[in-house]
Formats: C-alpha cells, structure tokens, sequence
C-alpha cells in the first residue's frame, strides 16, 4: 500500500469516477485502474463495486476509505511542516503572560499569528509576578509579557500598557458599607486573598500584602476572583477582572486613600543577543502594535 495509491482512491472517491479521478491526478485511466487494483489484491477484497454507472465502496472500502483519508491529512500537514522548517520558521512558539494582563487583545494577535504560519505550535504560559521573567531566563518561553521587569538583565524590553488596580471586597459584607471611609487598621484582620508567585528558583515576590493580616494564598486570579464574590476577605484585583462583578453588585471598590487605585507596568520582554526566527519576530512586532482596550 503506498500513498499514491491511497490518493487514487479519494480521488475515485471524490470525482465519482475512474476517467475523472485519472484527470485529476494527471494519470491515464488504464495506470490508475491498475493501480487500485493492485491494492486490492494486497488488500484481499475489493474496494468498489463496479456494476453501476458509478464505482460505489464497499463497506469494507468504505473503512479503508476513511482510515485513508486520514493518512493523506497527515502527509499534506507533514508536507506543510517540512516546506515551514525549511523556510527557516519555527515548529514552537512559547509566550510567557503575566496572570494581570487582558488576555483578548493577546488571543487577536495569535489569532493573526497562525493565519500566516498554521503550522508553528503556540504555547501560553499564564504567571504570576516572577513567574514571568523565569520562564524567559530558563528559556521555557521566547517572549514574556510581564509586570516584574528585572531592569538590570540582559533583556530586550518595551513598554506595553499599565494595568489598573483596585482594592475590592464583597458588596455582601459589611466593608462594603464603608468603601469611601476604610482604614488599613480596619481590614487587619479580615482575610486577605493573596496570588501565588509562580517562581520556582527566582526570589518570590509579593504585591498589595498588609502585614500582619490572615491570608489565603491561590494560584491564579480567578480564583482570587471567586472566593472574594462568594463573600470571603478582600483584595486587589486587575479592574478589567472585576468589572463585571462591580457592575452586577457582587464586588465594591474601596475607594479610601489607602485602597486608591494604582497602575502596574507591562513590559514587552525576550532575551538580548539570540537568533530570533521569523515566527517569533512577527510576534514581536505585533505584541508591539497590539490594541488594548
């Protein structure tokens, strides 16, 4: 069995008949029959019925039908996949994202990204605070978006958006009544809902923390999102995360001079002094242009 002669038989398939199917493939009618009929004997039974004014599968042509086409997507992306190597791209792209930063406009960009180069693989990684920089300096990723920006590495960066923060409690609780008026000292031991930095070996960093207060500490931030709704502790949460909740009276914002509203930075990172290939320079460049909202 070889794959030419699988391509005859979807070509069968497809044309409804032999002298069709050999147009299609630029074969004579004669050199494509006999091909199909040397894969049946190979096989040991016929794969068409031949009474008819249009060969028909029989059902045991009709499984090695669809096994065969399945063979045949897989070499054509093969085929794609060799000719996308040999062009000098590359079969992985890895993106380190800060938990904090509005994942749609990234998504747009990928989007475009695997229109014009489908067969390079796209790996997201979501972390949080150190997380980020990690993943670019063990080079589990290519390119970071990140809010914890070592500034004295050897890193290619640029400026992205600020993030805006809010500090947040459940509309449900009593703080909430309070939101204009609240103390650091007030919330001291009421429960504070805490991320995890993602770091494994860099120094583990921690953001927004009153000392002294009880802490849950979760992964990510929907999760900080969920137990805070349901009506446990406090926190500070990206506002385009909880505007929603704010909005449908779930969440309240603490508006006191304690709890304003602050902007975390975003930068746009990868590592100095490396070959880049053209996948990865094309994302580069539109992660530069990208349109936040």
């Amino acid at each position: 069995m070889t794959l030419e002669q699988l391509k005859y038989l979807d070509a069968i398939v497809a044309q409804g008949s032999f002298r069709a199917a050999a147009e299609a493939v630029y074969r004579s009618q004669s050199s494509l029959s006999i091909s199909i009929q040397k894969l049946e004997q190979e096989l040991g039974f016929k794969l068409f019925t031949r009474d008819g004014y249009r060969p028909e599968l029989t059902d045991a042509g009709k499984a090695i039908y669809q096994k065969a086409k399945l063979l045949l997507s897989q070499s054509l992306e093969l085929h794609n996949l060799a000719k996308h190597l040999a062009k000098g791209c590359e079969a992985e792209i890895s993106l380190a994202i800060s938990g904090i930063v509005p994942i749609e406009p990234v998504i747009d960009v990928l989007n475009q990204l695997a229109i014009t180069y489908p067969e390079t693989r796209i790996s997201i990684l979501i972390e949080n605070l150190n997380g980020t920089m990690e993943r670019i300096h063990d080079d589990d990723a290519d390119i970071a978006i990140t809010d914890s920006l070592d500034f004295e590495g050897q890193w290619q960066y640029l400026p992205l958006t600020d993030i805006p923060f809010v500090s947040v409690v459940p509309s449900s609780s009593s703080w909430a009544q309070h939101a204009q008026t609240l103390t650091e000292q007030a919330l001291e031991k009421e429960t504070l809902i805490v991320v995890r930095d993602t770091s494994h070996h860099s120094p583990r960093i921690t953001k927004g923390i009153l000392g002294g207060s009880p802490q849950w500490v979760v992964n990510d931030f929907a999760t900080k999102q969920r137990i805070i709704c349901s009506g446990k502790g406090w926190g500070r949460m990206p506002l385009h995360l909880v505007t929603d909740d704010i909005k449908h009276g779930r969440l309240t914002i603490l508006t006191s001079q304690p709890f304003e509203k602050f902007y975390a930075p975003t930068f746009l990172v990868r590592k100095k002094n490396r070959n880049t290939g053209p996948v990865e320079q094309a994302l580069w460049e539109a992660l530069k242009h990208m349109h936040w909202t």
